[in-house]
């Protein structure tokens, strides 16, 4: 069975869409948090000598998770969950229609209430992933707001992922804020608090929208297991029937 899987993948039957940013020096990192530096600590140049990098940066860098330690005092951290947490079946719902900046509310959500069942993996589909690498994927991207988050605890999700650096809106002085402190907090205080875990930066939303059946796949996002952290940086993927 595990076989036929594979052979599936294999063959291009089973389409394998990885939704992980590269991460390199000089990448967008959230507006405060440290910036990433990779670089070699030793460089081999010949056989039978060893090149080792070292990396520097903070556990929210690229396609990351957050867990309940992120917001939630006393919360669990990573070595606290079960491997299967970070498995789960879900969707990407269109949200195309939202604009630069502005939130995804409840009612938005509730246009695929038939989509969003408890258990699943959530996707937040906007296309703000284009922005990448310009100033508005700083602080101008669609958001979860707070009756967003209590419209996804109500359905008891397992899991929801958005494009952007944070799942709430910019709450910052850099730029004109577009919610507040007390908003992001609550947002993932809310999400967290209840066992939902927070996927951000996420990448090829569209091709799960576009290219899987029903927009359904499994998704993989399993974070590095180091003890203590509230999250961390992930290699998000999805396995999926072609439509």
């Amino acid at each position: 069975m595990l076989e036929d899987l594979f052979n599936e993948m294999m063959k291009g039957n089973l389409l394998l869409i990885d939704m992980t940013y590269d991460m390199f020096n000089g990448m967008q990192t959230y507006i405060g948090d440290p910036p990433f530096k990779r670089e070699y600590f030793r460089k081999g140049n010949k056989y039978g000598e060893v090149t080792l990098s070292t990396v520097y940066m903070g556990l929210h860098s690229g396609t990351h998770i957050d867990l309940p330690l992120h917001f939630v005092p006393n919360g669990d951290s990573v070595e606290k969950f079960d491997i299967l947490k970070f498995v789960g079946f879900g969707t990407v719902l269109d949200l195309s229609f939202k604009k630069l900046g502005e939130p995804i509310t409840a009612n938005d959500l509730r246009k695929f209430d038939d989509k969003i069942r408890e258990n699943m993996v959530i996707m937040l589909y906007t296309g703000f992933s284009s922005t990448r690498g310009k100033e508005d994927f700083l602080y101008n991207w669609p958001y979860l707001d707070s009756s967003g988050a209590d419209y996804l605890t109500s359905k008891k999700i397992r899991a929801v992922g958005i494009e952007s650096m944070s799942i709430a809106g910019w709450a910052g002085k850099e730029y004109p804020a577009k919610t507040t402190w007390d908003e992001v907090v609550y947002v993932h205080y809310k999400l967290l608090n209840n066992g939902i875990i927070i996927m951000e930066s996420v990448n090829n939303m569209k091709r799960v929208l576009e290219e899987c059946k029903n927009s359904n796949a499994l998704f993989f996002y399993l974070p590095l297991k180091i003890v203590g952290a509230e999250g961390g940086p992930t290699r998000l993927f999805a396995i999926c029937e072609r439509r």
